[in-house]
């Protein structure tokens, strides 16, 4: 097992939520003037994996600081990383950790399109399981600082710190290897089958219907169990995709494909439905599905979806690109050219051809 601290903003959740959340202030000065933080991700449940980000100097991530053995490779597995970040009272502190972890030497960036998704980039990934988040309360172990404890005793100008000194090795590591196998039953962030279907079928109280209908859009989790409760009494097509769209809404794209196909099925005239499969078979690369869906799609739509069809448009170009047709893809995107009215897309497209014909010279 390799072990890399590494120093984060400060934050409550890292699952990219608004509310409830505090305006970072730690993280240095990109993150004080933006009042956001790219980390904020970081302990998301997205398809069952979290993908970590930290701010670093460079555009590349030296493993080889692992074992000079990785000098020549572009990952490397069986990392703990330590999140860290700057208590406003506390210092320093351990805010969570993922367990058997990849590091990437190079930044990653997730799938998705220029119409929707999240523009997110990562430097590690594990299982959503292997991912733990600690409460504000139980942050309470504190990591040095080089400029004030010494050199070797903690983090220095760098966001990431190897630990490799001996005084890490006899002192810091062992002490948090102990408070992480202490703490392993406080973390708050969501696992994968908090999303899961129970297989409780019991028909919903009146009280029940009354607290699912008041529910708020952002609280899907809360609706999961309601909504499978409904549909197992009441199998229509709106049942199934209140579950898919709220699986959806949770980033939990393989569990709401089946609901978002059994919408289609129960409902074929659903173009929503239809829209939202194109996008999801991408995020899961079914490409090839994906691009079928869309095409499909575009040819049920009238002309004045225009959103629709802008977004269908980037999601194929994406599908081709993403599948090494370049050409295709480009052809695609000069769809968007050729009828989208919104010019921050055609912007984004203008730019997105130019970088994808250089690829063809």
């Amino acid at each position: 097992m390799y072990i890399i601290f590494c120093n984060i903003a400060y934050l409550r959740y890292y699952d990219g939520r608004v509310a409830g959340e505090i305006k970072p202030k730690t993280g240095g000065r990109w993150v004080q003037e933006n009042e956001d933080a790219h980390e904020k991700w970081n302990f998301l449940n997205m398809d069952g994996r979290c993908y970590g980000f930290v701010r670093t100097i460079g555009e590349e991530f030296h493993i080889e600081k692992f074992d000079k053995k990785y000098r020549h490779f572009d990952e490397t597995n069986n990392v703990l990383v330590v999140w860290c970040a700057v208590h406003p009272e506390r210092g320093t502190v351990v805010v969570g950790w993922y367990e058997n972890a990849t590091a990437n030497r190079f930044l990653k960036e997730m799938r998705c399109t220029p119409a929707s998704g999240i523009d997110r980039s990562y430097w590690f990934e594990c299982k959503a399981e292997d991912a733990y988040l600690l409460p504000e309360d139980k942050r309470t172990f504190t990591v040095g600082r080089a400029a004030k404890d010494g050199t070797g005793k903690g983090f220095g100008q760098s966001n990431v710190w190897f630990a490799q000194s001996e005084y890490a090795k006899e002192n810091v590591i062992p002490d948090v290897l102990e408070f992480i196998n202490s703490h392993k039953e406080d973390r708050i962030n969501t696992l994968t089958k908090e999303f899961l279907d129970t297989g409780d079928k019991t028909p919903l109280t009146k009280e029940e219907e009354q607290y699912a209908n008041e529910l708020s859009d952002d609280q899907n989790l809360e609706y999961l169990p309601l909504g499978y409760r409904m549909y197992a009494n009441n199998p229509t097509a709106d049942n199934a995709y209140a579950i898919a769209i709220s699986l959806n809404n949770c980033y939990q794209y393989s569990m709401a494909i089946p609901w978002f196909e059994k919408t289609v099925e129960l409902d074929p005239d659903d173009i929503e439905a239809r829209g939202k499969l194109a996008y999801i078979y991408q995020q899961v690369e079914m490409y090839d599905k994906s691009t079928e869906t869309a095409k499909d799609l575009l040819d049920r739509i009238p002309d004045e979806e225009t959103d629709l069809r802008d977004e269908l448009h980037c999601i194929v170009a994406d599908n081709y690109y993403f599948d090494n047709k370049v050409e295709e893809a480009i052809k695609w995107l000069e769809l968007v050219l050729k009828e989208s009215k919104n010019k921050d897309l055609i912007s984004y497209a203008e730019d997105m051809i130019k970088k994808w014909k250089k690829l063809l010279e």
